[in-house]
C-alpha cells in the first residue's frame, strides 16, 4: 500500500497550480491539451492508493469532484469556521468504518464544546488490513500562545490511538503535526518558545513514540530533508526548512515499512508532499 499525505494549504487554490507551483495556464482552444495541477500530476506519478490531505480550507465536497476519476471514495471534515483547517482522506478502496475527530473515543471530560473539536482536524479510515489516520495538529501560536489547547489535543490523540489497538491491525497515523520531533528535524537550533520546537511539543511527539514509529527516520536516522518552509526571506528556494509532516506507523509492524520519502519537487503549497509505502496492508 502506498499512501501519500500533503498539506495543500487551499484545496482551491492548489488545483489550479501545476507541480512547479505556478497558475494553471488553460489552452482555449485545445482543452484537452491543458495542463494538469499539480495534484493530478502527483497522483499518476506516484500512484498512491490513499491521498491523505491536510487544511483543505473547504466546507463544501464539490471542491474535490476533480480528483473522484482517481479515487472514487472521498471523505472530508471540516471546521466549523470558514475558509480554516480540514482534512480530507482519499480512497481506492471502500474502507470499512470512516469516523471523525475523536468520535470512536470516549473521555472522562466532554469534548463537544472544545475549539480543536470543531476545527476537522481528524479522519480514521478502518480497512480490513490496517487503519490510516490523518491529523492536523494544532499550531501552538508565536509564543506558544495555544500551548495547553494544543497539548491537550494531542493527550486526547495518544488515548484514542491506543483505543484502536482493539482492532488488532497496524495503524498509520499521517499528517501535519506541526513539531520537528528532533534538532536534525531543522535546518537550524531554535529557541525553547518556538511553537514546533518546544520542548512541551516533542516531549508530546516522544510519548506517541512509545507506541509508533516515525517512518522516514527509520529508514533515513541521518538525513535532512524538510517538508515545510516558511513563505519568508525565500526559504524553499535557499532549502531553509523543517520536516513537521511525518507519517508514524504502530512500532510493532515497523518491519513493514519499506519505502518513506519526502516529495519537495511538488511545488504548490509552503509543505510538500510525503510518501510511505508499507507492505503487507
Amino acid at each position: 500500500m502506498r499512501i501519500i499525505s500533503f498539506n495543500v494549504n487551499g484545496i482551491r487554490a492548489i488545483k489550479n497550480k501545476s507541480k512547479q507551483g505556478q497558475p494553471l495556464q488553460h489552452a482555449a482552444d485545445s482543452p484537452s491539451a491543458s495542463p494538469i495541477s499539480i495534484l493530478q500530476q502527483l497522483i499518476e506519478e506516484q500512484q498512491p492508493d490513499i491521498l491523505a490531505f491536510q487544511e483543505i480550507k473547504t466546507q463544501s465536497m464539490a471542491d474535490l469532484d476533480f480528483l473522484k476519476p482517481y479515487f472514487p471514495h472521498i471523505f472530508i471534515n471540516t471546521a466549523v469556521k470558514k475558509g480554516y483547517s480540514g482534512t480530507a482522506i482519499l480512497t481506492k478502496e471502500e474502507p470499512q468504518e470512516i469516523h471523525y475527530n475523536f468520535d470512536l473515543c470516549e473521555f472522562q471530560t466532554d469534548i463537544t464544546d472544545k475549539s480543536w473539536n470543531q476545527e476537522g482536524r481528524t479522519i480514521t479510515a478502518i480497512f480490513e488490513t490496517c487503519i490510516v489516520v490523518t491529523v492536523y495538529v494544532p499550531n501552538s501560536k508565536p509564543k506558544l500562545a495555544r500551548i495547553d489547547e494544543r497539548l491537550e489535543w494531542e493527550e486526547h490523540l495518544r488515548v484514542y490511538l491506543e483505543q484502536l489497538e482493539m482492532y488488532d491491525r497496524p495503524i498509520i497515523v499521517c499528517g501535519d503535526l506541526n513539531v520537528a520531533p528532533q534538532p536534525i528535524d531543522i535546518h537550524n537550533k531554535q529557541r525553547a518558545d518556538v511553537a514546533g520546537a518546544s520542548p512541551q511539543e516533542r516531549g508530546a511527539f516522544q510519548r506517541l513514540t512509545e507506541r509508533f514509529t516515525d517512518s522516514f527516520r527509520h529508514l533515513h536516522p541521518a538525513e535532512q530533508q524538510w517538508s515545510w518552509w516558511s513563505n519568508f526571506a525565500d526559504s524553499r528556494a535557499r532549502n531553509k526548512g523543517w520536516r513537521i509532516d511525518l507519517i508514524l506507523v504502530s512500532t510493532a509492524h515497523k518491519n513493514q515499512i519499506k519505502e518513506a520519502a519526502i516529495l519537495p519537487e511538488y511545488h504548490g503549497s509552503d509543505h510538500c508532499p510525503v510518501l510511505l509505502t508499507i507492505i503487507g496492508s
